[in-house]
């Protein structure tokens, strides 16, 4: 692939060109080119970041021919471009380039070890994007480096605790898996030291506090059909359900409310944006003059 063409082509005609990547084109050798030409491999990244949105772009992002180190250039000129336009929030950003890439290329990324343990919150991010498959192959890779339980559970050390509860209420299969290692037990996690106890016990309490929208949502399930109610449209969904949603989340901080309801969403309590809007909307109207609507 000429630079030529990256210089002039139309945003249509880029956006055509990461459609025919399952067409058979030779990524292979697009990606060695961008390997050996940093000026071009920027190039195509600046129309990537242009077109992330699109499926194309996401199915070239996904492609197994691009290398965990092209992987990493990329995520971090997205992180520039943002960083630069100002008002820059990294949770924001990780969460967003998280959703650009599938389970099995998080997994990829993360075999850069020292890349990843120079920034915790990307690891973080791309663990939660970890399924149960790649999740067990993640674990094998632990054991290939003769990493321990305890150094997975610390990198999330350096982190600020509403960051790291921010992170696990907008992914609850990572919540999920945090907390099934904290209740088998600590054999695994061998000797701690002062501060690896301090660090666990902190991140044990951050667990504590999302396990009870954990059982909120289960009480929840017990007592309203989810699947059936996502077939009806919203007017006319049982409005009890909504009530005690509302009703919980008044309790709790404005900006606490909508990382909430990315978790309720993501165990099915909420059932879609249509949801979240209203709740979001009944909530701040009960801020500003004491009743939802």
């Amino acid at each position: 692939m000429e630079s030529e063409f990256w210089k002039n082509a139309s945003p249509k005609e880029l956006l055509d060109f990461f459609q025919s990547i399952e067409q058979g084109t030779d990524l292979k050798s697009l990606a060695d080119h961008m390997l050996a030409e940093e000026e071009f491999c920027d190039l195509v990244f600046e129309y990537l970041w242009l077109l992330r949105s699109e499926e194309g772009s996401k199915r070239f992002l996904n492609d197994e021919n691009l290398t965990p180190e092209l992987l990493m250039k990329f995520v971090y000129f997205g992180y520039g471009k943002q960083f630069l336009s100002g008002n820059f929030d990294s949770n924001a950003y990780f969460l967003q380039i998280r959703s650009l890439f599938k389970s099995a290329q998080s997994l990829r990324i993360l075999s850069l070890a020292e890349e990843m343990d120079r920034d915790p919150t990307l690891k973080i991010h791309l663990l939660s994007n970890l399924d149960p498959q790649t999740w067990e192959a993640y674990f094998d890779i632990l054991e290939e480096k003769n990493m321990t339980m305890q150094a997975l559970l610390g990198i999330f050390s350096n982190l600020r605790e509403n960051e790291i509860r921010k992170i696990l209420l907008n992914s609850h299969t990572l919540y999920y898996y945090l907390r099934m290692m904290m209740v088998s037990g600590f054999k695994q996690f061998g000797d701690e030291n002062e501060k690896e106890t301090e660090n666990r016990k902190r991140l044990e309490s951050i667990l504590d506090s999302i396990h009870v929208w954990e059982s909120f949502c289960q009480g929840l399930n017990d007592r309203f059909d989810f699947k059936s109610e996502a077939k009806l449209s919203p007017n006319k969904r049982d409005p009890d359900r909504l009530s005690l949603v509302l009703r919980e989340l008044k309790k709790i901080p404005p900006p606490d409310r909508g990382d909430v309801l990315v978790y309720m969403r993501g165990n099915g309590a909420v059932l879609d944006v249509w949801e979240e809007t209203t709740i979001l909307s009944a909530l701040g109207n009960f801020d500003r003059v004491g009743k939802y609507f």
